[in-house]
């Protein structure tokens, strides 16, 4: 069977926006039914025999290959439902700094000026222009904005809208040195990057397993390091907290987040499924050839545009990249002639001033493809001249 296939998306359309949703296998996707039909038919079995050691088994799974013990890992909804998680979480006070940079995903700033609101606290931020600069250069930006009042710092592993990488283990030695919190949106990062976690030293790291580890939407993790779990509230209170706790695991930071109330935990449940998947289509060889489908692509529309690069140097590990349009392209008439001429689903936007299209290649797209994607492209593009 091809791997294009083995997918449930729409054979008729070019998908190229991985990064937005992911996509979920077909292999995968039936045995999220499975348990949900589960639930159905059996809802005691599901709740009180199943969940416990379902979760148990995707924590270890998951935790097994991102570098971290599962005890330190919680599943959640989505990147936003933990970054709200963490933000709540902190005690600010009115004095207090936060740092995050002007790359971060936009539901995510939403919540810091949210809390900010409630609580008062500070948000200092560093200001950077594509292409990024060295990573000598990035720390450095980060290091001018600590100052006494400093708590955490806050960052994209990969940034949604421009997809760059930042230096995620250099700035977490940064925060480290000065004491203060490392809190990094990794929402593209599990299945995507190789990752480490213990060695990287991060304070709260969280990620959705939807997009690049083929779960059902609805899938994510927390991690968060063993001596600032104290530090993370249940953002629901239910059966894990309390005198009258139950479902119990031995652990707070899992026991307070564990159960929220009755829900659909299939996805959750699925774990260990999508690592499989994932090792039987030897995604981590596979994902080398995406990530050269995804230079070439820019080097090709460059080329065409004679725009600079947005990269000094691209990671041999993303399998998503972004390259700049002609300041006088119409990105909502583009879009539409993509879907609508082509059949090509692409995200367009514009950031900072640059007009953006954004690129996924994941291991369904082929170069036969990509060539269609950059001949629509250059000839829609040629219009506008």
């Amino acid at each position: 069977m091809k791997i294009k296939d083995m997918f449930l998306l729409n054979k008729d359309f070019y998908f190229f926006n991985h990064g937005s949703y992911g996509a979920c296998p077909d292999y995968v996707f039936q045995k999220y039914m499975d348990k949900a039909r589960l639930l159905e038919s059996q809802p005691i079995d599901y709740f009180q025999k199943l969940l416990l050691p379902e979760l148990a088994n995707s924590r270890a799974r998951i935790a097994e290959f991102i570098g971290a013990e599962s005890d330190d890992i919680i599943l959640t909804k989505n990147a936003t439902y933990a970054a709200n998680m963490v933000i709540r979480s902190l005690e600010l006070r009115p004095q207090d700094e936060i740092i995050i940079t002007n790359l971060e995903y936009g539901a995510c700033i939403n919540a810091w000026k949210f809390w900010q609101q409630e609580k008062g606290f500070q948000i200092r931020i560093v200001d950077f222009t594509l292409p990024l600069p060295d990573t000598d250069k990035i720390i450095e930006r980060f290091e001018a904005q600590i100052t006494s009042n400093t708590k955490a710092i806050y960052f994209s592993h990969i940034t949604s809208t421009t997809a760059q990488l930042l230096p995620a283990a250099e700035l977490c030695s940064l925060a480290e040195k000065h004491n203060i919190l490392s809190i990094l949106d990794g929402a593209h990062g599990v299945g995507q990057l190789s990752l480490n976690l213990e060695k990287m030293k991060c304070d709260f790291y969280f990620s959705n397993l939807h997009k690049w580890l083929y779960a059902p939407k609805g899938t994510a993790i927390l991690y968060t390091k063993p001596d600032k779990q104290n530090l993370l509230k249940p953002l629901i209170t239910g059966w894990g907290w309390g005198e009258t706790r139950e479902l119990l695991t031995g652990k707070d930071y899992v026991d307070f987040n564990l159960f929220y109330g009755t829900d659909d935990f299939s996805s959750f449940m699925v774990v260990g499924h999508c690592l499989d998947f994932y090792a039987a289509q030897k995604v981590s060889e596979l994902k080398i050839e995406c990530n050269k489908l995804v230079k070439y692509f820019l080097s090709e529309i460059q080329e065409f545009t004679k725009l600079d690069s947005l990269y000094k140097s691209h990671s041999d590990e993303m399998m998503l990249g972004v390259a700049e349009l002609p300041s006088n392209t119409d990105l909502a008439k583009l879009k539409i002639d993509l879907y609508d001429k082509y059949k090509i689903e692409v995200p367009v936007n514009e950031w900072n001033g640059k007009k953006m299209i954004r690129i996924s290649v994941q291991i369904y797209n082929n170069k036969g493809q990509v060539d269609y994607f950059i001949a629509a492209l250059k000839e829609l593009l040629s219009e506008t001249r």
